[in-house]
């Protein structure tokens, strides 16, 4: 009676299990054609990794604006009064600056004056943005709901890659007070990536 040899189907080296004086493992020449053609593989997709990633940072940040100025045409209406959203760099008060990727707030304006007092209730205050973004609004450098949802001044949020690997996308504000997320600014252009 003969007994039958099982080889494992899965094993790419089954005279591995045979007991041989053979060394069983991978050569040298083995380990070097697979570590070159990592080498490839990784040098098509890191740059690839790093472009997708940079577009989810854009969307994120221009989903992000689009949230918070609905969230202020939402209080703008619902308290019947004048919602601020302006740049801010600590947190607390407008910055007179062309910079929102350094931040911004939205603000309850009791006194009508477009800056943030003391004694006016933040709503909403969102960080900076990666550094790899950079975002853009046109003068004056903030913009204000008012109680019945219309928003002043029209126009639209730019943003953008530095490294320049996402696509620019927009975030567009009309005078009704409604506003849309876009892969160009308004009147199918372009969208401007510059200071």
């Amino acid at each position: 009676m003969t007994r039958a040899t099982h080889q494992y189907a899965t094993d790419p080296r089954p005279e591995c299990h045979k007991r041989t004086t053979r060394h069983c493992g991978y050569s040298v020449l083995e380990l070097i054609f697979v570590m070159a053609l990592m080498a490839v593989v990784m040098t098509l997709v890191v740059p690839a990794l790093s472009t997708t990633l940079a577009q989810g940072r854009v969307a994120t940040a221009s989903h992000d604006m689009m949230a918070d100025l609905q969230t202020a045409r939402f209080t703008a209406i619902s308290r019947q009064q004048v919602v601020v959203v302006c740049p801010s760099i600590d947190g607390a008060s407008c910055a007179n600056s062309s910079r929102w990727e350094d931040g911004w707030i939205l603000f309850v304006d009791h006194d009508a004056d477009r800056r943030r007092s003391s004694g006016e209730p933040r709503i909403l205050v969102h960080g900076a943005l990666p550094d790899d973004i950079q975002l853009r609004f046109r003068r004056p450098h903030r913009l204000f709901y008012r109680p019945d949802g219309s928003a002043w001044p029209n126009g639209h949020f730019r943003f953008c890659s530095k490294s320049r690997k996402a696509r620019p996308r927009a975030v567009i504000i009309y005078r009704t007070g409604r506003n849309r997320v876009s892969d160009q600014a308004p009147g199918r252009r372009k969208i401007a990536c510059t200071e």
